[in-house]
């Protein structure tokens, strides 16, 4: 589960996917403008960052205690 985060954490972080949101289910064209165009202009390093390992405060556990529904 922490790989999963890790990459996911930093995928919303990037133009990408707001870019393949938009052209999918916003504006509906399908014609997604990716930056950069292609695969082959992805920077190694910017694949590298992706799988880079957490920082100390990049990985929060979720609180998974039942809620407290008696609070104010």
């Amino acid at each position: 589960m922490r790989t999963e985060f890790r990459i996911v954490s930093r995928i919303v972080h990037g133009h990408d996917f707001y870019e393949g949101v938009r052209a999918v289910i916003v504006d509906k064209d399908n014609a997604p403008r990716w930056q950069p165009a292609t695969l082959a202009q992805v920077p190694d390093a910017e694949i590298e960052r992706h799988f880079a390992p957490l920082g100390n405060d990049d990985w929060v556990a979720p609180n998974l205690d039942k809620p407290n529904l008696d609070r104010a």
